[in-house]
């Protein structure tokens, strides 16, 4: 990967992110009104925010969505819809780390689960009930999976960040807003 790619994302890139994240609401908000589905949250939106507050790089070229400052790959997944996701995951998708971004658009907040698997413990899961993701893979095929169902409601997890995209600020697991929102 050429480093010329990767960008750190700063104080301003991430005022802009949050703020192109307000306008993409209101397109999605309008599109909604004429349509059943809305716009996919955009990639130049979510990337930005899950490197920004994991201290990542984004890279705007190929070959993984971000790198870590030890130089492993990092693929994001992100839903707008926090009830549910459904995540696809093309034949030669290959991580180091896997990021869930799960957005709660009506209270303009980021939560942030670091999966913590690779690409190849990933493909050991279940695509459906009778193949795996990495099966799938092997066909040329693209596996939807809920990464919500399969991570978080499975091992009841708790997000390691919530970002605030109206105060444009990151907590974690420490902070008090944080524990405010998930209510303990």
């Amino acid at each position: 990967m050429n480093d010329e790619y990767l960008i750190k994302i700063d104080e301003p890139r991430i005022q802009e992110t949050c703020d192109a994240f307000f306008k993409w609401k209101d397109l999605n908000t309008y599109v909604k009104s004429l349509v059943s589905r809305g716009i996919n949250m955009p990639d130049a939106i979510s990337e930005p925010m899950g490197c920004y507050c994991l201290n990542l790089l984004w890279n705007k070229k190929s070959g993984g969505d971000a790198k870590s400052l030890d130089g492993r790959k990092i693929e994001f997944k992100a839903t707008s819809r926090f009830e549910g996701d459904l995540s696809s995951f093309g034949p030669k998708c290959v991580f180091d780390d896997l990021v869930f971004l799960r957005f709660k658009l009506d209270e303009n907040l980021l939560y942030i689960y670091d999966l913590n698997i690779n690409s190849e413990e990933f493909g050991k899961y279940p695509a459906n009930k009778t193949q795996t993701i990495q099966e799938q893979k092997n066909q040329g095929r693209r596996p939807h999976v809920s990464l919500q169902t399969l991570f978080v409601d499975a091992n009841n997890l708790e997000p390691d960040i919530i970002f605030d995209i109206r105060r444009c600020k990151a907590y974690n697991r420490v902070s008090e807003y944080y524990q405010r929102l998930i209510g303990k």
